[in-house]
Order: structure tokens, then C-alpha cells, then sequence
């Protein structure tokens, strides 16, 4: 368990670094002194600094729980419930990963690793959104006339980063709050009756 908190406590201190200082100028020196540990740390729980940026993506997915949620989306064969499920993943995602997400996506504006990091990680998340529509889709709970591409959209576009920032952040609902207003919103527009 000590070993993993350390890996994660060096994940954060380098997403921190990549973000205010980039991945160019912060050394793998920046990264043990700002998570308070040796350098020799970094690459035996973790490996180089160009791995870090991969490492970053896996942690958000241990660190938010996506994994058992992900798999219960799949076995589930309530359609709310999946719903239900989606919205809850992302709200893990972003309750407890924000400021990795936040930072990845400020980072990848000027260097290239992270940028490719940044785009793996949105590719999960519209996979995602697709697999949650493909299980509604399968569950013969889709609106009429609501296909699985549509769907997969409205699960991406209400549930991606930028939604639950402006819900939490800028208008300063409660990750309860968010959580409810997207799951219903998202029930109504998707579901049939």
C-alpha cells in the first residue's frame, strides 16, 4: 500500500511540474523533490519521465475506480441503471482526478507526450460513451429514433470534463447535485418511456 501511495504521490508531483513548468523543462530531479523522494524512486516504482506521462492516465482510472464500475455498466440490464452508472464513473473521474485532468489538457497545449497522453485519454472517454449507448442500445431502451451514435454523443458531450468543471466550478453545484441533474437530464433525452 506504501508503495502504491508513493507511486501516486510521484504521478501528482509530476502532472503538477508538467503543468506549471512543462514536460521539457522539468527533470526528473523537479519530480523527486516536489514528491520528497529520491530520484532512484521514480524510476524503480515508476520508470522514466516519458513514462510518467502514460502512468498519469492509468492512475486517474485506479484513483477514480473506474475498473468495477465500468465492468458493472456492462452486466447491468437496467437501463437507468446504466445510465446511472456513467454519470457516476465520470463524477468519480472528476471528484477525485479534476486537477490531473485539467492539468494533462494545459499541458498538452505546448508538448507533445502530453498531448498524446491528453488524446488517449479522451479517446477513453468517447470509447466509453460508446459502450454505455451500445449497452442501452442492447437493452432495447433507447428512445425511438435515438441510435446508438446519437447516444454515445449525448453520454460524451454531457459527461465529458468541460460539463461537470462549468457545474462544480463555475456555477458551484455540489458533485451530488451535478451528479443527480445529468443522470435525470440524460435518462430523459435517451430513454424510452
Amino acid at each position: 500500500m506504501q508503495a502504491a501511495q508513493t507511486r501516486r504521490d510521484i504521478i501528482l508531483a509530476a502532472t503538477r511540474l508538467f503543468t506549471r513548468q512543462g514536460y521539457a523543462h522539468t527533470s526528473v530531479t523537479d519530480i523527486a523533490r516536489e514528491a520528497g523522494v529520491a530520484v532512484q524512486t521514480i524510476y524503480s516504482s515508476v520508470g522514466s519521465k516519458a513514462r510518467l506521462v502514460t502512468a498519469m492516465l492509468d492512475e486517474v482510472d485506479t484513483i477514480a475506480g473506474i475498473p468495477p464500475l465500468a465492468a458493472e455498466l456492462i452486466r447491468s440490464t437496467d437501463a437507468g441503471h446504466v445510465i446511472d452508472l456513467q454519470t457516476r464513473l465520470t463524477r468519480q473521474l472528476n471528484e477525485r482526478c479534476q486537477e490531473i485532468l485539467v492539468g494533462l489538457r494545459s499541458a498538452a497545449q505546448v508538448d507533445q507526450a502530453i498531448a498524446a497522453a491528453y488524446a488517449d485519454g479522451h479517446a477513453r472517454h468517447i470509447a466509453g460513451a460508446r459502450r454505455g449507448a451500445e449497452r442501452l442500445a442492447e437493452l432495447g431502451a433507447l428512445r425511438p429514433g435515438t441510435d446508438v451514435d446519437t447516444a454515445a454523443v449525448a453520454l460524451s458531450a454531457f459527461l465529458w470534463l468541460d460539463t461537470w468543471v462549468q457545474l462544480t466550478t463555475d456555477h458551484g453545484w455540489s458533485f451530488d447535485r451535478a451528479e443527480a441533474w445529468l443522470s435525470s437530464s440524460l435518462r430523459a433525452l435517451l430513454l424510452a418511456e
